[in-house]
């Protein structure tokens, strides 16, 4: 019994991190750091960053860091108590900030894994992630999930005219509802 509640927590945990991967990593945080790398101002600015104490960097980033993912929680925590549009605004909001840290952290990386407990968490996250990546649960989902694209594609739902029609309809029923709540 414990072994299969286990399971399924995996399952559920390892299906999280596909979607937020497929998701919010691929279609929203990629582009944006593309989009920072080629901007100009960005690379003028790499060299001046590269120039900073290390300590300065550690500081900055980690403030960055917590704060990116306290905003994340927080948005899990309007999910959950039902605040499903205000938690999904403030997840989008929090995506060009992490994908801005995300880029930092490409360039102060060697500096930071000068700290000895840096790199500790760093190689263990790396790690963890690989074993993720690796488990029969992340590839029997990962398999899913791409069938289930195939099937979305060959079906037209994921073309953006359709796409598109969805989500209207999808908002004039939430906005129908909405506005025959009485406060």
């Amino acid at each position: 019994m414990y072994k299969k509640i286990l399971k399924i927590v995996l399952i559920l945990l390892v299906f999280i991190y596909i979607i937020f991967e497929e998701l919010i990593w691929e279609k929203f945080a990629k582009p944006i750091i593309t989009f920072i790398t080629k901007q100009e101002i960005f690379k003028n600015l790499i060299p001046k960053i590269l120039n900073l104490n290390s300590y300065f960097i550690l500081i900055f980033f980690v403030s960055i860091f917590v704060i990116v993912e306290v905003i994340g929680a927080y948005a899990g925590l309007l999910f959950i108590s039902g605040h499903i549009v205000t938690a999904v605004l403030i997840y989008i909001l929090k995506i060009p900030v992490a994908a801005f840290i995300f880029w930092f952290f490409n360039i102060v990386r060697p500096k930071l894994l000068e700290f000895k407990w840096f790199k500790f968490v760093y190689d263990n996250l790396i790690l963890a992630i690989y074993k993720i990546k690796n488990s029969s649960i992340y590839i029997m989902i990962k398999g899913k999930v791409a069938e289930y694209k195939k099937f979305l594609k060959e079906n037209g739902f994921l073309s953006k005219g359709r796409l598109k029609h969805k989500i209207m309809g999808l908002y004039k029923i939430i906005k129908h509802k909405i506005t025959k709540i009485k406060y």
